[in-house]
């Protein structure tokens, strides 16, 4: 009788460790810089997609509301901006010039990016690649898109022929949600 007390003891006393210590789900900060709210469009399709992924969180903000304890506690790392001069905007390059780098805390996270541009050819890849680098810099490792045409990241054209003075278009976004799925889905195989 007094094996069975203990051997029930034992069973309940590890099923409540592995209720406290049970690992909480991995989290998936997007974040992005917009200033006509057409990134954050996308922002938010990046998380459409991440929500259809159970087992993951997210958290979706602007940078200029992202604190240092999100950036060190994301698995993933979503960052968007709008092309500005061929370039990220200066706030997206503040934003990642404040990432700490002593000890590379950054290192190894999941990193994917998501772009705007006002027309064809004004230099979406040139900033998707721009942000890459910059996360691998801080050894990041890369996620691109589920289809050849979001092999980089999500990108949308916003102000050039039939995409001109209209909201985000549906070709766009679905990019958007793609992106985001495959960083979730990623996330929960290697974690």
């Amino acid at each position: 009788m007094k094996i069975l007390v203990h051997y029930l003891f034992l069973i309940l006393l590890l099923g409540l460790s592995q209720a406290l210590f049970a690992q909480s789900p991995p989290i998936i900060l997007i974040t992005y810089h917009s200033q006509s709210g057409k990134t954050q469009a996308m922002a938010e399709a990046v998380a459409k997609g991440v929500a259809e992924v159970k087992g993951v969180e997210f958290i979706l903000k602007p940078i200029a509301e992202v604190t240092e304890v999100e950036i060190l506690n994301a698995a993933a790392i979503f960052l968007g901006s709008p092309v500005y001069n061929a370039n990220m905007t200066p706030e997206v390059q503040e934003f990642i010039n404040s990432w700490p780098f002593e000890g590379r805390p950054l290192k190894d996270k999941l990193g994917a990016v998501f772009v705007t541009g006002g027309g064809f050819s004004i230099g979406e890849e040139a900033v998707m690649f721009s942000m890459i680098r910059a996360m691998m810099i801080h050894g990041m490792v890369i996620v691109g898109g589920e289809d050849v045409e979001a092999a980089f990241g999500a990108s949308a054209i916003t102000g050039e022929g039939e995409f001109a003075d209209k909201e985000v278009q549906e070709i766009f976004l679905k990019k958007a949600e793609g992106l985001g799925r495959r960083v979730g889905e990623f996330l929960l195989k290697i974690n």
